[in-house]
């Protein structure tokens, strides 16, 4: 696998309205993106950003932490009977993360298509991860969700 560089791991829909959407939808969607070790080390967190702004995505919320091995168990649960599983924790926490929330309309589908392939050795050029991960190493990416997790935002 690849040694990646972002997840997106939430979404929530509220309604709102905004010049953005307005004629589009009154419902506004929120994702959830961590910036996983990697990225944040290097220095990547200014280009992922760009790339979300130049999209018309508004960024509502970001935090930088270093994420227990108690957090990343709860949100990482589904994957406990994979060999992989005991890597993946300690990857997650050999550094510290950016989580961010980005609101906008269908915010959740096009940061999926963004973000690329969750295999970065399908991902294409022009994507995050087609662009941004480097090497064979590790498992990377998952898009599931605990809700222990958003709690850092």
């Amino acid at each position: 696998m690849f040694l990646g560089v972002l997840l997106s791991v939430f979404c929530i829909l509220t309604p709102a309205f905004s010049p953005v959407t307005a004629g589009l939808s009154d419902v506004k969607e929120r994702t959830l993106i961590a910036i996983k070790p990697d990225g944040v080390q290097r220095r990547l967190v200014g280009q992922i950003i760009q790339r979300f702004e130049q999209r018309g995505f508004k960024l509502v919320g970001l935090k930088m932490l270093q994420a227990s091995q108690d957090i990343l168990s709860e949100h990482y649960c589904d994957l406990r009977t994979k060999p992989f599983y005991s890597s993946l924790l300690r990857y997650m926490s050999s550094g510290p993360l950016v989580v961010m929330v980005w609101e906008g309309h269908n915010v959740v589908q096009t940061s999926r298509t963004m973000v690329g392939s969750t295999n970065p050795a399908e991902a294409q050029a022009g994507t995050v991860r087609g662009d941004f991960s480097i090497h064979v190493s590790r498992y990377t990416f998952v898009l599931s969700f605990s809700s222990g997790f958003v709690a850092f935002c």
